[in-house]
Parts: structure tokens; sequence; C-alpha cells
């Protein structure tokens, strides 16, 4: 063979080997951290540190492991691993929590009449602090939870709450405000789950003969009631009253304060020594100080009060998709509320 042809082939040969070694890396590069593969990877890397951190006997890093792998690569064995996790750190709450969501994620689990147990042993202890659980979805998730006029967080929303009847009301920009009510017995934990339905849109009719879906299991949560459209318009409920009668309140103990700085500086000045004269003036001066605060506060409940009230009476006919908030703060300068919503 002819020294040139040689020389080509070689060069060839070459050529295909330093191709095929970059195909052979590329093929074993990790894929991308921002693909479901990427993700996945990620998540079971984690779920690994998570195991040997639960071995050892560290188990709130194996919590913080396991979390951040079911946040990557969502599953119901990792729920199972954080409930037994929680489990061991005596955190009943959180345990009940991820039990219950292990059941939601696997109901025909092998180990569902074991985990079932599980579950109800921890809703009785719940109960004894006299409290129980409440789990709150949406469709789609992220909005806003408010329960009793007061707003706890973001679905999935998870926590404790006192026996009894409560207001649920969810919130989300582009979704219409959707209010549940929510019968929480003693002993057994709650599911709520709400589809939010578009602004502008009707509410949304259940398919006919539509059943509630089952409860996960024995002890399991209860079906979901149907959102009803939340009513229209501001509502402070007793808090103008509230106002009104606290600023009231206030204010007779600034008259009071005042009373006794008068009766104060009196006795300054028919006191002819100079040290009871210098007693009583300084406690005239610290009532003077303490009736012009209260004046002021007081002042400020009034007035929030009133206005409060003359906004619920002048709006009750008025359609709003968002209920009115109101806040108060005092400052050593002096007190100011802020009112926010639609009017």
């Amino acid at each position: 063979m002819a020294p040139t042809i040689r020389c080509s082939l070689l060069a060839l040969l070459g050529l295909l080997a330093v191709s095929g070694s970059a195909l052979a890396q590329g093929s074993d590069a990790p894929p991308d951290p921002t693909s479901e593969a990427g993700k996945r990877a990620e998540g079971k890397a984690r779920y690994e540190r998570g195991a040997e951190a639960y071995s050892a006997g560290r188990f709130k890093d194996a919590i913080d492991l396991f979390l951040q792998a079911d946040a990557l690569a969502p599953s119901a064995a990792l729920s199972f691993n954080i409930a037994r996790a929680y489990e061991k750190i005596g955190d009943d709450a959180s345990s009940l929590q991820w039990f219950r969501d292990f059941r939601r994620r696997a109901p025909d689990a092998k180990n569902g009449a074991e985990v079932d147990k599980n579950i109800h042993g921890l809703e009785l202890t719940l109960a004894k602090k006299g409290v129980q659980q409440v789990t709150v979805l949406s469709r789609p998730l992220g909005a806003t939870v408010i329960i009793d006029e007061q707003p706890l967080g973001v679905t999935p929303f998870t926590g404790q709450l006192a026996p009894g009847v409560h207001k649920v009301v969810l919130s989300l920009r582009g979704y219409a405000e959707s209010e549940q009510k929510l019968e929480l017995p003693a002993d057994q934990a709650q599911l709520l789950e709400v589809p939010l339905v578009p602004a502008g849109q009707g509410a949304a009719a259940p398919p006919a003969g539509a059943a509630p879906s089952p409860p996960t299991g024995p002890q399991g949560p209860s079906a979901p009631t149907a959102p009803t459209p939340h009513a229209a318009g501001p509502k402070f409920g007793i808090w103008p009253w509230v106002g009104l009668g606290a600023g009231a309140a206030v204010l007779g103990g600034s008259l009071g304060f005042e009373l006794a700085r008068r009766s104060a500086e009196k006795d300054a000045k028919q006191d002819e020594t100079q040290t009871g004269y210098k007693e009583k003036l300084d406690r005239a001066q610290n009532r003077e100080l303490a009736a012009r605060v209260l004046a002021g506060v007081g002042g400020a409940l009034v007035v929030t009060g009133g206005v409060l009230l003359v906004i619920q009476l002048s709006s009750q006919d008025a359609p709003t998709e968002q209920s009115a908030r109101v806040g108060f703060g005092c400052l050593p300068g002096g007190c100011a509320f802020d009112l926010r919503g639609q009017f």
C-alpha cells in the first residue's frame, strides 16, 4: 500500500476514534438539571443521602433531604419515609400529615391497614391536646388559605385547629374567591379539596349522579364540599363596633388621667417644700403624657371604627371580588390605620 494511502487511513481511523470517544463522553454527561430526567436524578441522589442519614440516626438531616427529594420527584415512598423520620423525633402533627399524604398517594398500598392504624393513633394524640389536623387543597394550587378571617398559608396547607365549625376562604389571582364551611371533629383529621373557578365564570355544576369521593381508608378525610360563591362587598363583622367601643373606653381612660394630672398640679402648687413640689409636678407631667397617648390611640380607634362602619353599610349591595382588609398601628410619634381592598 502506498505511503500516502496508509497515512490517510491512519488519520481517518484516528478521527473516528476521537469522534467515538466524544460520543461516549456525551452519552455519559449528566442530564439537564432543569429537565424531568435531571430532577429525578437529583431527587434520587438526595433520597440516597437521606437514607444514609436516617440509618445513622440523623433524623432531622434525613427529613430535610427527603423533603428536597420529594419536591424534585414526588412519590408515595418518600411521604412514608418522611412520616417515619418525623415519628422518630416525636413530631406527632408532621408525622400524621405525611402518613395521610402517603395514603392519598397510595390508596391501595399493601401496608395501608398498618398506616391507617398509625393515623388513627396520631389523631387521638392530637385530640388529647384539644386540636385536630386539617388539610386544604385547591385546583390549581397556590391559593391563599384564610380560616376564620385569619390568613394561614397557601395550598397545599396542613395545620391544626380546634374542633368545631370553621369558615375557610380560598383566594387566588384570576379565580373567584371560594368560601367553604368546615366541620372538624375532635378525633378525625379532615381533607378539604376545592376546585377554583376562573374569575367571571359561574360555579361549575357537578356531573349528574356524582357522588363524593370515598375517604382514604377507615380513618381517612371526609369528602370535599362543593364551592359556593363568596359574598361580594367588604365585610368587617363586629370589628367596626369593637373599634368604636374600644376607642370610647380609651378616651375615657385619657379623661381620667387628665383629671388626675390637674389634681397633681393643684397639690404641687399647695406643697410648700421643694422636694414635695418636684415629686407632685413630675407625677402631673407623667399623667399628662399618658393622657395624650391614650387620647391619640382612642381617637384613632374611634375614627377607624367609624370609617369601617360607613364602608360596610354603604357597600352591602356593591359587589367586589376581594374583601377589604384593615390594619392599625401606633408608633411613638402617633397612630395610623390602613384600609386595603376594593370598595
